[in-house]
């Protein structure tokens, strides 16, 4: 009778050790995962500037004009065993561009982010300016299909802007249209007010547009007609000022209308059309520790990176557009923008480290 007795008693034993085993395993998977949401939500992403990819194996001679200011060379990386150039804690650069046709940048927009002050500034970088590249069009939205788009395109991208501005550039997010009309559309269009009429009829039915003036709710559609319009007598240089403005407006209202169920739709259209070496984990660190907490009035300011002249070059080595209109910059004019609103670096960036052309017809 008594070893029957002894069994219920050893069973219950059992049970309750394995009840405290599994109890532990769960602390202990809890106490990884918060572990990880920590590491998640709070790592920073990297100040790594993005490199240029190699050069074609087969790229055209570069082309060789007389000019009144030959090009500076970029600066070379300090050898080892030299001290490495402090950046400014918290401090990234990124690029935005968004594309048409999958081969030219129509827009390309700076967004430098001092996080551990919480400011953002958006610099646009003019599509036409003049860039040192072995092309038939040495302009800088063609170093995007120059190197056949996506993140080599991107990256060629980063790399022209950095040998002209001095600024590394961490991450880039180049947008397609179709992206850009689907985010439109999934928060219910744009309340913007329009200043003005804007009608350009295109051979091509896709690039019609029909934009009346107004306060309005601007569907996807519209909005890419909105900021691709450059028919006045500003030209791209009115377009660039008129994105700037709406891609605040466009930032201000996607927070406010932000949902968690969005979540999947805004996946789907980054994969199918964002090209972008941003991860999940940055995206998430930029918006809970930056966007989210921005007074867009006060904290976001925009701005043009400045010029010198625009002028017309006659590349002789080109297959054919042999002349072309460019935008010119000035180094120390640049230098002196930059080390005032975009330098990364805890010291000023020289005219020595960059590189920019200047072939003009004379």
């Amino acid at each position: 009778m008594g070893k029957y007795e002894a069994a219920p008693k050893h069973v219950a034993a059992s049970g309750g050790g394995k009840k405290r085993i599994g109890l532990w395993i769960a602390l202990a998977v809890l106490a990884v995962l918060v572990v990880w949401g920590i590491w998640f939500f709070t790592t920073p992403p990297e100040q790594k500037p993005v490199e240029m990819p190699p050069e074609p194996a087969t790229a055209p001679t570069q082309p060789s004009q007389p000019s009144d200011v030959q090009p500076t060379q970029p600066v070379e990386a300090p050898p080892t065993g030299e001290e490495e150039r402090q950046m400014k804690k918290g401090w990234y650069t990124i690029l935005l561009a968004g594309t048409m046709d999958g081969w030219n940048a129509d827009t390309m927009m700076l967004c430098s982010i001092d996080s551990v002050n919480g400011k953002v500034k958006l610099v646009s970088v003019n599509r036409d300016t003049q860039v040192d590249a072995p092309i038939d069009i040495p302009k800088l939205n063609a170093m995007y299909g120059w190197k056949k788009g996506g993140d080599e395109g991107a990256a060629t991208m980063c790399a022209k802007i950095t040998e002209l501005t001095g600024v590394p550039i961490n991450q880039y997010v180049v947008i397609g249209m179709e992206a850009f009309k689907e985010i439109i559309d999934m928060i219910g269009g744009v309340d913007y007010n329009v200043p003005f009429d804007m009608y350009h009829k295109d051979l091509n039915q896709d690039y019609h547009i029909d934009v009346k003036a107004g306060q309005q709710t601007l569907s996807g559609s519209e909005a890419l007609q909105f900021v691709r319009f450059r028919s006045t007598s500003e030209n791209d240089f009115g377009r660039v000022n008129r994105q700037k403005e709406f891609l605040i407006a466009t930032m201000k209202q996607v927070l406010k209308k932000f949902s968690l169920t969005q979540i999947e739709g805004y996946i789907e259209i980054f994969n199918k059309n964002v090209v972008t070496n941003m991860s999940v984990q940055d995206m998430v660190w930029y918006f809970t520790n930056v966007v989210s907490k921005l007074d867009f009035d006060e904290d976001v300011t925009s701005d043009t990176l400045p010029y010198a002249k625009t002028g017309y070059w006659t590349n002789e080595n080109a297959n054919r557009y042999k002349r072309q209109s460019y935008v010119y910059l000035d180094p120390e004019q640049i230098v002196e923008y930059v080390n005032e609103n975009l330098n990364p670096y805890t010291t000023d960036i020289t005219t020595d480290e960059l590189n920019i052309p200047h072939w003009i017809d004379n």
